[in-house]
């Protein structure tokens, strides 16, 4: 009986010892330090996307979880609801950074339209906050 109500004490305190982590919200992307160069973008690299709303702004992400904003000289309609998105760049090879005056597609009928990019910023917690705001404003007009 008591080697039971050891195993059983044991297994209980296994259990109730990651409950303080599983507590914490969950961020899909936690931020990363904003390095001090100029945003430098691979398409290559490139592994995840999410629009902003209001569609002049796409927030990518690459394979080390950098994240970029990437911002457009108009409105690119729809994108909110693609599943995948191209990039147009004028640069060499894999390894070119997405730039100014490069293009994001879109494969639309409606508006075929590619959307070119107006500048790359890294994508801050500030920004975050400011489009989780502009989202919570838009849903309240509609």
């Amino acid at each position: 009986m008591e080697i039971s109500m050891t195993r059983t004490l044991l297994i209980a305190a296994l259990l109730w010892a990651p409950m303080p982590a599983l507590a914490q919200p969950y961020q899909p992307y936690p931020p990363k330090p904003i390095p001090n160069e100029p945003p430098c973008l691979r398409e290559r690299n490139i592994y995840d996307f999410h629009p902003v709303p209001g569609n002049r702004s796409l927030v990518v992400i690459d394979l080390a979880r950098q994240r970029y904003r990437l911002n457009f000289m108009g409105v690119c309609y729809n994108l909110q609801y693609h599943l995948g998105v191209g990039f147009r760049t004028h640069g060499v090879g894999g390894l070119s950074c997405v730039s100014k005056g490069d293009s994001v597609i879109v494969r639309d009928v409606v508006t075929p339209a590619p959307c070119i990019i107006k500048d790359i910023q890294y994508q801050t917690a500030a920004m975050d906050q400011a489009d989780a705001a502009a989202a919570a404003e838009a849903k309240e007009r509609h």
